[in-house]
């Protein structure tokens, strides 16, 4: 073979190693571009997705907190905190508290917004002490302590520094001698123990059917042996209070040793407001019970339903009871007491 005929071999061999290199950096070249292209439209999709999921989410949002919240107007002022939590794809996600824990917190809420609601129900109610002297400038409350029964009970009230009436059980067999618990008491009135209708008492205890001259003779030795008092009010008596009859009988009772009653309202059917209209008498009646509910928060409430009470009527009524959260709830509402003054009945009826 020539020596011309190896150099045009050679020449054609570099021409096809070129070409070859060309198409391979061309194919190269058309790969990288359409694998950009599938990117793009991947992000594109992603893109479009991310933003549909998230659209339906703060739709989801907003329904759930719609379905959840209570209107505060239209609840009674109970509102319900939904808690709502969001991962990184903005999905909703139930707060992890305790259910037990939920209906505890509710029920304490509820249960202190039913005391304000009643509050302001009883606010709204039209006095009954029509023939008390009453100046609403300067509010009066009479604070009644009932079921009195020895000395100790009495001196645990007496430090608190507040005025306050003691209404002391009458001496029986149950009860002795405990008329001479009025020694150095300024005020003090009798709780008679009158009949209810789903308690028996061990102590001594009018009935409904009890004849005029026993009732006479009760009311008698209340007279006799607590000097100087002028007022009784009832110990239980749901039975006794709403029959009409049996509030005559005492009445007249009453009338012989111008006594004066005082309604405890233990039951919404007492005749005593009629009764006392009957035989020519003023109605006086108790406001607020503070502590039928042995808690001192509720107690508490109870005493800010009587002092409102006394601020918008000019005069309120309130009973307790010697028992021991009373006695703290009293004395965490001294300022609250002090906004008003305390006085006794005699203070305000003549």
């Amino acid at each position: 073979m020539s020596k011309s005929t190896l150099i045009k071999i050679q020449r054609l061999l570099i021409i096809a190693i070129l070409f070859l290199l060309c198409v391979a950096l061309s194919l190269a070249i058309l790969i990288k571009y359409q694998k950009q292209q599938v990117l793009k439209d991947i992000n594109t999709t992603q893109s479009s997705l991310s933003l549909e999921n998230k659209n339906q989410n703060l739709d989801l949002n907003k329904t759930y907190k719609q379905d959840f919240f209570i209107d505060i107007n239209q609840s009674s002022k109970i509102s319900i905190l939904e808690q709502v939590i969001m991962d990184e794809n903005l999905s909703i996600q139930e707060n992890n508290i305790s259910l037990e824990n939920n209906d505890e917190n509710l029920s304490q809420v509820v249960e202190e917004i039913k005391i304000d609601e009643k509050i302001e129900e009883e606010i709204q109610k039209d006095i009954k002490h029509k023939n008390a002297k009453i100046d609403k400038k300067n509010p009066k409350l009479v604070l009644i302590i009932d079921d009195i029964s020895n000395i100790d009970q009495i001196n645990k009230f007496k430090k608190l520094n507040l005025k306050f009436t003691p209404s002391i059980f009458p001496s029986d067999n149950f009860y002795k001698d405990t008329h001479k618990l009025t020694k150095n008491l300024k005020f003090y009135m009798v709780h008679l123990p009158l009949a209810a209708i789903n308690y028996e008492s061990k102590l001594d205890t009018l009935h409904p059917n009890d004849s005029q001259d026993r009732i006479n003779k009760k009311i008698a030795d209340i007279k006799k042996n607590f000097k100087g008092v002028k007022f009784i009010n009832n110990h239980t008596g749901s039975l006794f209070t709403s029959d009409e009859k049996a509030m005559k009988k005492l009445y007249r009772a009453l009338d012989k040793h111008n006594l004066r009653f005082v309604d405890s309202l233990t039951t919404p059917n007492s005749k005593v407001e009629k009764i006392a209209k009957q035989m020519g008498h003023g109605y006086i009646q108790r406001d607020v019970f503070l502590d039928d509910i042995n808690d001192i928060a509720v107690i508490k409430k109870q005493i800010k339903e009587a002092v409102m009470l006394a601020k918008k009527n000019g005069f309120a009524i309130a009973i307790a009871h010697p028992k021991k959260n009373t006695i703290l709830a009293l004395k965490e509402s001294k300022k609250l007491l002090n906004s008003i003054k305390l006085v006794y009945l005699s203070e305000i009826y003549e």
